[in-house]
């Protein structure tokens, strides 16, 4: 393969994966300094924002204050800017207007992050496939990319591998987990939008009704007529991006490895095949899509859960119980622990797993730094769904604002850990979350200053409550 290479490439920092994570990375790192690449393997930036068209941004805040802030809430409030808000939305009294279960408008979203990584001075990747990469003495040397113009080699001082799957961190070597302890991983869902939909109908039907956005009212009577789609959670989640257009986020595949060719095909083409059963339940019994027809479904199906790198710190249900926070917290989140079922004989487990974790307003965890540092690489950074974690706790912090918050970390540390020569286990941790409130990150309360030491765990707590045996 090497014979074939036509160009080498050389960067301070490079990113794998160009989801919310991703972009944030880049954008922090380039202005903070850093000749920084961004390679992406499809043709537009956002993840399973875009290319796999989820409807809705979970919550901002922690129903007090915003939590996640600095460049998440700067791509959230550019994306206001140029999509039409849903009224929908705002009105529920558990959200704060704005900030929490923002409607995304796909299209919208792909210019925003298109500026925004470009204008911090990143360079970037489309269509470009990662391949492998090169190790020596616990240090990623290159990584192999692929595209038009063939088979490159990428150096760079730091690497960050915002993949989602761990794909970067797994070719290095590095330990990971997958899924649950018999090895399944939570349901994937093919998410689409339909048109010729009537918002104003519908939204008359919800205030009439208290209609939620999971269209809970609907999937009760189709339910009691024995015509909800079999083998599904009694939620579909809607969101309004456009007058005249709904997303939802519904349907799931069961029993499939989303870090395997063969299942990952085999998803698609399942879950593809759903949509005309899930449409009838829509056209049926949610006023307004009577006369709605498909527009597109997602360009990818959507993936919760795949690898967790294990990392200097892992972070658990017993961590999410006591709302820990850490002298090395360098982004905090407050979304319950929301576990997809693996197969459909559990479906029965997602909304009382969710309403039990839930937290009060103003409550918090933090989230270490530590968790984004793999074993054994020591110029390697994760950030996204796949740091060090257990599974409960991957189900809360997995969701895009969390992602944009570690991003943002991620791309700061390796732009200092480039600038002064370092590896990332050496950035002194006060001084990153000193720069990230600076750069307007949400970095808690408490006072900066209190040493940690990297390569040290936290005492584990000590509880009644178990989640490892949660269902997803």
């Amino acid at each position: 393969m090497t014979e074939k290479m036509k160009k080498t490439r050389t960067y301070d920092v490079v990113i794998a994966g160009g989801g919310p994570a991703g972009t944030a990375a880049a954008i922090a790192a380039a202005r903070n300094g850093a000749r920084t690449l961004l390679v992406e393997r499809d043709g537009y930036l956002g993840g399973m924002a875009t290319g796999a068209s989820i409807p809705a941004f979970c919550t901002y805040t922690d129903g007090v204050r915003t939590i996640v802030a600095g460049i998440g809430l700067e791509i959230l409030e550019k994306l206001k800017e140029n999509s039409w808000r849903s009224p929908f939305y705002d009105r529920k009294p558990d959200r704060i207007e704005g900030l929490d279960w923002l409607p995304i408008d796909s299209e919208a979203l792909k210019l925003v992050l298109d500026d925004m990584v470009t204008g911090s001075g990143s360079h970037l990747l489309l269509h470009t496939s990662l391949i492998e990469c090169s190790c020596e003495n616990s240090r990623i040397k290159s990584i192999a990319v692929h595209n038009k113009s063939g088979l490159q080699t990428v150096k760079a001082h730091c690497f960050i591998d915002c993949t989602g799957d761990g794909d970067l961190a797994a070719m290095a070597g590095c330990e990971t987990e997958y899924g649950d302890e018999d090895g399944q991983v939570q349901g994937g869902t093919l998410c689409f939008k339909i048109a010729n939909f009537d918002t104003e109908r519908f939204l008359a039907y919800a205030a009439e009704t208290g209609e939620n956005g999971n269209l809970l009212k609907a999937a009760e009577r189709a339910k009691a007529d024995g015509k909800f789609p079999e083998g599904e959670i009694k939620v579909a989640g809607i969101a309004l991006p456009a007058p005249g257009m709904a997303s939802l986020n519904f349907g799931h595949v069961y029993h499939w490895n989303p870090i395997d060719g063969d299942s990952m095909t085999h998803g698609e083409v399942e879950a593809r095949r759903q949509i005309p059963v899930l449409m009838d339940f829509i056209r049926t019994y949610v006023p307004g899509a009577e006369h709605a027809v498909l527009a597109l479904s997602g360009p990818n199906i959507g993936v919760r859960e795949s690898r967790r790198i294990c990392g200097e710190y892992r972070l658990t249900a017993k961590d999410y119980e006591r709302r820990a926070d850490f002298p090395d917290s360098i982004a905090y989140y407050s979304y319950p622990v929301d576990i997809h079922p693996s197969r459909p004989d559990r479906v029965g487990t997602l909304e009382q797993n969710y309403r039990n974790t839930k937290y009060k307003p103003g409550e918090s965890y933090g989230i270490p730094y530590r968790c984004m540092i793999p074993k054994g690489i020591h110029n390697l950074l994760t950030a996204g769904r796949s740091v060090s974690c257990d599974r409960a706790m991957q189900g809360s912090l997995r969701v895009m604002p969390a992602c944009f918050a570690m991003g943002q970390a991620a791309g700061t540390a390796a732009a200092m850990a480039a600038e002064q020569g370092i590896s990332f286990g050496d950035v002194d941790i006060q001084n990153l979350r000193r720069r990230l409130r600076q750069q307007g990150a949400y970095v808690g309360e408490k006072a900066i200053g209190q040493k940690v030491n990297i390569k040290a765990s936290d005492s584990e707590f000590t509880g009644s409550l178990d989640f490892g045996k949660m269902e997803p």
